[in-house]
């Protein structure tokens, strides 16, 4: 099974959600993961962002995503 994919508001990528975690303030997080084309090459990146700046898409299904209890390194 794949993680559930999530959007990016300001680019409108579509991404795949691996986890949330909460900072210190209590803002959330999310990290996402998506394939990228270097001329005849793929690779992967994985980052951390802001949980505001992603929205939800419909039929996908959130629940089983992890939630981070040790804080990662933003």
């Amino acid at each position: 099974m794949f993680a559930p994919v999530v959007r990016i508001k300001a680019t409108g990528r579509y991404v795949f959600l691996l986890g949330w975690a909460r900072d210190k303030r209590g803002a959330w997080h999310a990290h996402v993961a998506w394939l990228a084309r270097e001329h005849v090459l793929w690779r992967g990146v994985d980052v951390w962002m802001r949980a505001v700046d992603l929205e939800p898409v419909p039929g996908q299904n959130y629940r089983r995503v992890p939630r981070y209890v040790e804080e990662p390194d933003f």
